[in-house]
């Protein structure tokens, strides 16, 4: 009696991930002024149907105790690359703390979400 004896064969795929947020411009607890757009980069491309940003000021001067404020007129754009989002804003936001909360998914609607927090003066 004879055996055949094969090799297995072992091929390599892409784990399915989530978009990881890599950059952020404010940056993460940073102090700032005269902030007029938000661009939050991913370590892929997203979807835009799939993807969102809302601004909200979580704290203001002399109320410390509200509840958080949306921004209203933000128009949000994707990068041509698809790796980047950009939330304009129709003025520059006010003195107070701020939240910039994101969700995105991209192609293989692999979802992730966030948020982004800085301080204006």
């Amino acid at each position: 009696m004879r055996f055949l004896i094969l090799p297995l064969i072992a091929i390599a795929t892409p784990a399915l991930a989530a978009p990881a947020l890599t950059s952020a411009t404010p940056a993460e607890g940073s102090d700032t002024a005269n902030v007029t757009r938000i661009t939050l980069n991913f370590s892929e491309a997203i979807d835009p149907a799939a993807s969102g940003v809302e601004v909200l000021m979580t704290g203001m001067p002399g109320m410390e105790h509200h509840d958080p404020m949306k921004t209203g007129g933000v128009k949000v754009a994707i990068s041509p690359d698809g790796r980047a989002m950009v939330a304009t804003l129709p003025r520059p936001l006010s003195e107070g703390t701020y939240a910039a909360r994101w969700h995105v998914a991209n192609k293989s609607a692999e979802k992730a979400s966030g948020a982004v927090t800085f301080n204006t003066h």
